[in-house]
């Protein structure tokens, strides 16, 4: 069965936007604190204007597209630098390091490129937009590439690899897998030994430091006894666009050249990916204080949320969701791994506080995630951390790395020009000032009503969403008391201040996605330096979160998890359904009663119930796509634990803006529209309702994602007579060849496991019950909570 503690705490310095930070007084980093002063609803951005940017690099023209609305002059000059520096490509002769993600910030908030044509959503790119991506990423292709040069000084016979950036990796003769994929946004790597005991269990970075062994407690990894003497292969990050542009992508080191990986070693190679998210309300969330956080876990599951209309439960009697808070200290970034030594400094406290930025809650403070993706994704060094985190020894034997930019050489140790206190700064109060966008005018009409639990007309936009907001579990007269200016009644409402329902949570969506959250005093009062920039918008306010900020168990397939290498990419063909259609085309069988509710609309450019694009026709009804099979195992080991969180956990991620925003949806971006193969090799999973078991979802368009990122809550359920017999129906179990995994003699029940299993215990997520509520509603009912989505 599946031992989900396999490791404890390891905090891993490495090139993320998680690195820690001085506690200079000047610098404002103080926390939120709870304030008794009257709240109100926070400050929205009007919908059609949020976002809506014009070329890079931004400047102060865009500015109303992201920051509140009400910001003064010194304000919105405040947040110019930042916004430059972040939507502005790089040189080496600026400071940016050969070793980084990308030239420059918005490398990985890139919605223009991928996003179909879409009235609802952003198309342009600035620090609101998600991370871009159009394939899976296949990972024997983005490895070492032998051609590119030899290192034989550091123990390899190739220096670069090659960046998964192609637009498409299917042969469209063959139909075989046969280029990179195109990545969310970079790639982390490293060998990981699981153990029955997490005390025993290893992470080896391959950074020359050798294994670390995860010891519970204990705030650093254990390096072994011969520090520098284990294989240097880079560290855990692959810098797949790197920001010297003569400089070759990192590497992933191919099994066959290392020697962890040797026969009966025990150690695996684990792979992951991280994809950036939209930087939306983030000022809001470091606004929240630690205590009201802390008030949302329910470690023993005993808060019984379970829906009245059903008291019955799956497993557990409040629901199965026991989120937990993570935390994390100032000095847990002094490891030393990745390259360089960094011993803790005299004016870093070691005090450990609540976390909650990050997507598993390891960073505490905003500008601790700020300096580290300006350090670790495009390699600029700041006063907060002077320190470059490459090894120059790797970066000589990489071609171009060492070389110069546009005609000026950079320093032979590396030491680039540090990007001043005030970019830093500015930078923070950017991503500070973002707040949420209005919502969709059908939601925003019924929360502006007199009563919003008032029945609608059938069948009308507004019957629909009002519906799917309670299915999601939402008290709309709670929920517009706060978000409205002057609902409130003058003595309160009584009501649940997280606008959830008291009576009765249906889905029980709401029991991780806390619509509601209050901040108290923001950090931003105590930043003299930055003049208080966002205080007065940020702090005292009713904010629509949509997340509790804690960590959850999600789902676990124990084959993928402890294979050898990383799962290959898998092609699914699956049929796609067209409406109007009673039968499929001859020869692919009958289409159960019912799935015609879900089936995207063809003709007229597909349009939603607010009048907005969904996405392309379809050209052909009934037609067969090949697929790019959605991963369902969410549990990754790679840099296993962060702060409190171990490989299968992550924070709830906020919804604010949802939908507007739109895809691509989870850490790495998987879930994903792309106007490159949303004709050719779309993504696919299955969805299932209460009409029919694992129907195929090709994911064509914003309602498919939506859907898809649903099911993968959870592992789908187990094929039963309510299974059609459709091309790529039924349990989405790999083809037999597609993959290097061996899921044993009865894959179908890995990937699907029975649900009163032992597997199913151990490895479906805290989401089961809320899921097989979901997938328990009318095809009706589900879309009705997928068109509430879309307002957020």
């Amino acid at each position: 069965m599946a031992i989900r503690k396999l490791s404890s705490v390891l905090t891993v310095r490495a090139s993320l936007a998680i690195l820690m930070c001085s506690s200079r007084p000047f610098l404002g980093l103080g926390w939120a604190q709870p304030s008794e002063l009257p709240l109100r609803p926070v400050q929205r951005i009007p919908r059609a204007q949020f976002g809506l940017v014009g070329a890079l690099p931004l400047g102060a023209k865009d500015v109303d597209a992201m920051i509140f609305p009400d910001a003064n002059d010194e304000e919105r000059q405040a947040v110019l630098e930042g916004l430059t520096f972040f939507t502005r490509p790089h040189i080496a002769s600026e400071g940016a390091g050969a070793d980084a993600n990308q030239p420059f910030c918005q490398g990985c908030h890139r919605n223009a490129e991928e996003v179909p044509v879409n009235a609802r959503l952003i198309t342009t790119s600035s620090p609101i937009s998600r991370a871009a991506r159009s394939t899976p990423t296949d990972f024997n292709f983005t490895a070492l590439d032998p051609s590119t040069g030899d290192c034989t000084a550091i123990g390899v016979t190739g220096c670069g690899g090659r960046a998964a950036d192609q637009d498409e990796a299917v042969d469209p003769r063959t139909g075989a897998i046969t280029g990179t994929g195109r990545t969310a946004a970079f790639t982390i790597f490293g060998d990981f030994m699981p153990a029955t005991d997490p005390a025993m269990a290893l992470f080896d970075p391959l950074d020359g430091h050798g294994p670390h062994m995860l010891q519970p407690g204990f705030p650093f990894p254990t390096f072994n006894p011969a520090p520098g003497t284990g294989q240097q292969f880079g560290g855990v990050v692959q810098h797949v666009r790197p920001s010297v542009a003569a400089c070759l992508p990192d590497r992933i080191p191919p099994p066959e050249i290392d020697t962890n990986l040797a026969g009966g070693t025990g150690f695996r190679r684990t792979v992951g990916e991280r994809a950036a998210p939209p930087y939306v309300g983030r000022g809001l969330m470091e606004a929240i204080s630690a205590d009201d956080i802390m008030l949302l876990e329910d470690p023993k599951d005993e808060q019984g949320d379970s829906s009245l209309d059903d008291p019955s439960v799956f497993e557990c009697p409040g629901g199965c969701i026991h989120g937990h808070h993570n935390r994390n200290s100032s000095t847990a970034g002094n490891a030393g791994v990745v390259g360089g030594d960094f011993p803790p400094r005299a004016d870093m406290g070691a005090e450990v506080r609540l976390s909650r930025f990050g997507l598993r809650a390891a960073g505490p403070t905003l500008v601790q995630f700020v300096i580290g993706g300006m350090q670790g994704e495009v390699g600029f060094t700041s006063p907060l951390r002077p320190g470059e985190v490459n090894k120059s020894d790797i970066n000589e034997k990489r071609p171009g790395c060492m070389g110069d930019a546009d005609g000026v050489p950079e320093t032979p140790d590396g030491k680039q020009t540090e990007l001043p206190l005030s970019t830093v700064l500015s930078t923070r109060s950017l991503i500070r000032m973002t707040p949420p966008p209005e919502f969709g005018k059908t939601l925003l009409s019924l929360l502006n009503s007199a009563n919003p639990a008032r029945s609608q007309p059938r069948r009308s936009p507004a019957a629909r969403v009002q519906r799917g907001a309670v299915l999601f579990g939402v008290d709309l007269v709670a929920f517009a008391n706060r978000m409205i200016r002057g609902r409130m009644p003058a003595g309160g409402d009584n009501l649940d201040p997280h606008g959830r329902s008291l009576t009765d949570r249906k889905v029980n969506c709401v029991g991780c996605h806390t619509p509601i959250q209050k901040t108290g005093d923001s950090p931003a009062h105590d930043d003299p330096d930055n003049k208080d920039v966002g205080h007065k918008h940020l702090s005292n306010v009713w904010a629509p979160i949509f997340s509790d900020l804690l960590l959850h168990d999600m789902t676990i397939i124990d084959a993928e998890r402890h294979a050898p290498t990383p799962r290959n990419p898998v092609l699914i063909r699956r049929v796609h359904l067209p409406p109007g259609l009673e039968h499929v085309p001859p020869g692919l069988g009958h289409l159960p009663p019912g799935l015609g509710h879900l089936r995207p609309r063809l003709g007229r450019g597909d349009r939603d119930e607010d009048g907005e694009g969904l996405g392309p026709p379809h050209p052909v009804p009934g037609l067969v796509f090949a697929t790019f099979d959605l991963a369902r195992n969410l549990a990754d080991d790679t840099l296993p634990t962060q702060g409190a969180a171990e490989g299968y956990m992550w924070r709830t991620p906020p919804l604010m803006g949802l939908g507007r925003v739109g895809p691509p949806f989870l850490h790495d971006a998987r879930v994903y529209l792309s106007r490159r193969t949303v004709l050719r090799t779309p993504a696919g999973t299955v969805m299932t309702s209460s009409e029919f078991t694992n129907a195929p979802l090709v994911v064509r368009t914003f309602d498919d994602a939506l859907r898809a990122a649903i099911e993968l809550h959870d592992l789908p359920p187990p094929d039963d007579a309510k299974t059609p017999n459709l091309p790529g129906a039924g349990c989405p179990v790999p083809p037999a060849g597609s993959t290097d995994v061996d899921y044993g003699p009865s894959p179908q029940d890995v990937i699907c496991p029975p649900y009163d299993s032992d597997i199913s215990k151990d490895n479906r997520s805290e989401a089961r019950e809320v899921v097989r509520r979901y997938r328990a509603l009318s095809p009706a009912d589900q879309q009705a909570l997928i068109e509430f989505l879309k307002e957020l």
